[in-house]
């Protein structure tokens, strides 16, 4: 009798699964994987006969399995709460945030961004004020040493030794704390970000005297580690700062080839709400002041961190351009030609967080 039921209770779940797989619609992204879905395959005989049709049907049907987001936090629940495990997939979850794993110096990694580095001063920066400064990633302020952590005192020192004299050190680890940065993302809040234009000011001299004060919201934003790792943590509120200058202002996105605002707000829509900043992932930008009172300009260096800060700045700059060395290759720097490298109101900023110096070969 006992097994009779099993048999049919495993019939009934097979059929109530095939059932409503036909009855719930399909979903174009799943928000907390931060990925576009898988699409029906068309039919196609060259395909069917190949074998690749049936891969392609089987990611379909794996996308789009009914209740498939409630299995994998159910999954995410019995290994972190039940199995006890500490690390999934790179991950590991801790007081309601989720970190990623960084615990082993990549030598040859540091050698390749400070060469760039050096390269890129050497090549066109030689009039200008050269800063660079390493965003730490959250789990430098991690109190508990039973996490692997990098050692950051030798990352620092290792990058500071490697690079020229003319590149001025700005240090930022007095400026950050844990809640400066998402529980569900790797980046930094923008709201938390006051201390760490205060010491950029400090250092390359120049002043803020109208910080943005008009804040706005998103409620709902799931970070690039919560898709890597289902678990039912709460989303994170995601907050951007605005101004009249930076509502006035223009940036003009080279890949686009058009004029955009500093904050696009139908991004917050897009599969990474962090898109709102400067439009997320993108080779070359330039931000303009609209009403400058001298012509100082500042050439950012950045990855995906400097999104959020580089508006924070503009009040300071007649314009700020702002490249991202992983889409946009070095050499091709020769024909930006609205950088004027010869300019003595030049200030050239490398801004990168510990993750890509550490995994640098992305950068080109």
């Amino acid at each position: 009798m006992k097994d009779k039921i099993m048999c049919f209770t495993f019939l009934f779940l097979l059929f109530f699964l095939m059932i409503a797989s036909f009855l719930f619609p399909d979903r174009e992204v799943s928000i907390s994987e931060r990925r576009t879905l898988t699409k029906f395959p068309t039919f196609n005989l060259t395909e069917v006969w190949e074998g690749n049709y049936f891969e392609k049907l089987n990611r379909y049907l794996v996308d789009h399995f009914p209740f498939r987001e409630e299995f994998r936090k159910l999954k995410g629940v019995v290994a972190s709460n039940f199995l006890q495990q500490k690390e999934n997939d790179g991950v590991f979850i801790q007081d309601n945030a989720i970190y990623q794993l960084e615990e082993k110096i990549n030598q040859d990694s540091i050698l390749y961004f400070t060469n760039l580095l050096t390269g890129l001063e050497e090549k066109y920066f030689q009039n200008a004020s050269v800063y660079y400064a390493l965003i730490p990633d959250k789990n430098y302020y991690l109190a508990d040493s039973a996490i692997p952590k990098l050692d950051y005192s030798e990352f620092f020192a290792r990058v500071r030794s490697n690079l020229p004299s003319r590149f001025q050190e700005i240090n930022l680890t007095n400026d950050l704390s844990l809640d400066s940065y998402y529980r569900t993302d790797i980046h930094w809040k923008q709201e938390c970000l006051r201390p760490v234009v205060d010491t950029f000011s400090k250092q390359m001299n120049f002043e803020i005297r109208h910080y943005p004060q008009t804040a706005k919201t998103f409620s709902n934003f799931y970070g690039a580690l919560y898709g890597r790792i289902a678990s039912p943590i709460l989303p994170d509120t995601l907050t951007y700062f605005t101004s009249p200058l930076l509502e006035e202002a223009t940036v003009y996105n080279y890949e686009k080839n058009k004029e955009e605002k500093v904050y696009e707000e139908e991004n917050l829509h897009h599969i990474d709400s962090y898109d709102i900043y400067l439009s997320g992932a993108t080779p070359l930008l330039i931000l303009y002041h609209p009403h400058p009172t001298e012509e100082r300009e500042l050439v950012l260096f950045r990855d995906s961190f400097g999104s959020s800060i580089a508006p924070l700045f503009l009040e300071a700059y007649s314009k700020i351009t702002v490249i991202d060395l992983r889409y946009f290759r070095s050499s091709l720097i020769d024909y930006t030609n609205e950088i004027v490298f010869s300019s003595s109101n030049l200030d050239v900023l490398f801004l990168y967080s510990i993750p890509i110096a550490n995994n640098s070969f992305t950068l080109k």
